[in-house]
């Protein structure tokens, strides 16, 4: 009889590439130190998983009012210069739109926020109008902003509608990666700690040691630093560890501008060939 090949094994089906996005939010003339020693100790860790790490800077124009100096803007040309991306991260980031309408609304800008969701109570003209002056000190000086993300995540349903029509490539909320001008999201928890109190250390530490293992198998996590984290040994031993944990399971580094392009984009072009 003749012999009957062995039907070959079934391929096993490629696992879904996973991404890790690191974002350094504040990035201003006053916070410029922390943010050199957020960014140097984040390259000692990639540089431990031969990983090149490019992240996205968060800039903000005229922190509390104070403009930028031209030390700190030829700075932001050589992070740019080197690949790191730049994004809109308001204006002024103070709050200092209308009163607060309820307790809830007061807690949260307030307190919550510390008075630096600067977008929260913005009408849409004055939105516009914030957006207007930070693209344009952008383009003055050379520097590309793709995206903009409001100070604390929060943006009035008005400031909402005006960074939609503001020509930006995307936004963030706490919880999601917005692309624009079409609103396709993308779910992605923000891991991220509060460093005003030693209570709000400790239970950060605890939310985003807990929010990472949850999420392990999630497509992207977003490592999301503020300038004070790295004042604080615990909260810098969690940074590295949950960066090595990201490069040591294979997540590939990506700026928000390439998540928007290269996987939201890329996500609803594969979706719509299948159809």
């Amino acid at each position: 009889m003749p012999e009957h090949p062995h039907p070959p094994r079934s391929a096993r089906p490629a696992a879904a590439p996973r991404h890790v996005a690191v974002v350094l939010h504040d990035v201003a003339p006053a916070t410029w130190p922390a943010c050199r020693r957020l960014l140097s100790m984040l390259r000692a860790v990639a540089h431990r998983h031969n990983v090149r790490l490019r992240v996205t800077l968060l800039v903000v124009p005229a922190w509390h009012g104070e403009p930028a100096t031209t030390p700190f803007v030829r700075w932001l040309h050589r992070m740019q210069e080197a690949g790191h991306e730049l994004a809109l991260h308001g204006l002024t980031h103070q709050d200092d739109g209308p009163p607060a309408r309820d307790a809830r609304e007061r807690w949260l800008r307030r307190v919550y926020t510390a008075g630096e969701g600067e977008f929260a109570a913005l009408d849409h003209i004055e939105a516009l109008r914030r957006l207007a002056i930070g693209r344009a000190w952008a383009l003055k000086l050379h520097l590309a902003m793709r995206g903009f993300v409001p100070p604390a995540w929060l943006m009035s349903p008005a400031a909402r509608e005006a960074v939609r029509a503001s020509g930006f490539a995307y936004t963030c909320t706490l919880n999601e990666i917005v692309s624009l001008p079409e609103g396709r999201r993308l779910h992605a928890r923000s891991l991220v700690f509060s460093t005003r109190a030693a209570w709000r250390r400790l239970l950060s530490l605890a939310w985003v040691s807990w929010l990472a293992l949850s999420e392990r198998r999630a497509p992207l996590w977003r490592l999301e630093l503020h300038p004070a984290d790295v004042e604080h040994a615990a909260i810098r031993r969690c940074v590295r560890r949950l960066l090595h944990r990201a490069l040591a399971d294979g997540r590939e580094p990506l700026r928000l501008a390439e998540v928007e392009r290269r996987v939201m984009r890329a996500g609803t072009a594969n979706a719509m060939a299948a159809a």
